[in-house]
């Protein structure tokens, strides 16, 4: 399950790239509000559904910033994850597999016998 995860985690990082997306209202410098998506410059205003209250704004460089750590923490997770599945597989399979011993083979008149196979 980890190994699942961290894959996920590796995928979501790599999609995070590109412009920020803003879940509110976008205003431009003319302070116009405008349809996505943002550009520098844009404030990106934060409202409660419920209430209709403004919760806060954010720039379009504090966005860009936001979703860069979030990559980070995506990656960091994912690679984390990931190393640990591998780790704990490899060690699973060290300690159970044991390798078969290779018998000693008889050549006798009627063909060849052992290996530890059963007689051929």
């Amino acid at each position: 399950m980890p190994l699942v995860w961290g894959v996920i985690s590796l995928l979501r990082a790599g999609s995070s790239y590109g412009i920020p997306d803003c879940p509110g209202i976008i205003t431009g410098q003319d302070g116009e509000d405008h349809p996505a998506p943002m550009r520098r410059g844009d404030t990106c205003s934060l409202y409660d559904d419920l209430t209709r209250d403004s919760t806060g704004t954010s720039t379009y460089d504090q966005l860009k910033s936001a979703q860069v750590g979030k990559r980070r923490g995506f990656y960091r997770q994912g690679l984390a994850l990931t190393l640990y599945a591998a780790t704990g597989t490899g060690l699973v399979i060290a300690t159970t597999w044991k390798p078969q011993k290779a018998g000693r083979l008889e050549v006798t008149t009627g063909g060849v016998r052992g290996g530890g196979r059963g007689e051929a």
